[in-house]
């Protein structure tokens, strides 16, 4: 298994570009049967882990605060332990973090009292 976390800025590496990731993503799980997971803040993870080859349901937003990264590192353990007892990874193993990316998105509009979704900036 890989799990790759990010906050979303740019490392401007030099060494591999988009598309030789995207190839080296591949063969691993072709080649050796990796698991990858791409959980990422301050981005759009599920379409940044499209570009590098990480099918959606395994990719997932985190908010990067003490909350968010304890709910990441949850969510690793859960997808993890799949893994140890040689079992598929559902697709239950982003759920707190998707929740949680969620319930984020909903603040009170101090006018009106009530409850409105916010568009996230991705």
């Amino acid at each position: 298994m890989f799990i790759i976390t990010t906050d979303g800025m740019e490392n401007a590496s030099r060494e591999y570009r988009l598309d030789k990731i995207k190839a080296m993503i591949e063969e691993q799980k072709e080649k050796d049967g990796w698991e990858f997971l791409f959980i990422g803040a301050n981005i759009n993870a599920v379409e940044t882990a499209s570009s590098c080859g990480i099918s959606p349901d395994r990719a997932v937003n985190y908010s990067a605060d003490s909350h968010g990264v304890k709910a990441k590192y949850m969510a690793m353990r859960k997808a993890i332990s799949y893994t140890r007892k040689s079992m598929p990874i559902s697709s239950s193993w982003k759920d707190d973090l998707e929740r949680d990316d969620r319930d984020r998105r909903k603040k009170p509009d101090p006018v009106k009292g009530n409850v409105n979704d916010v568009k996230k900036k991705d």
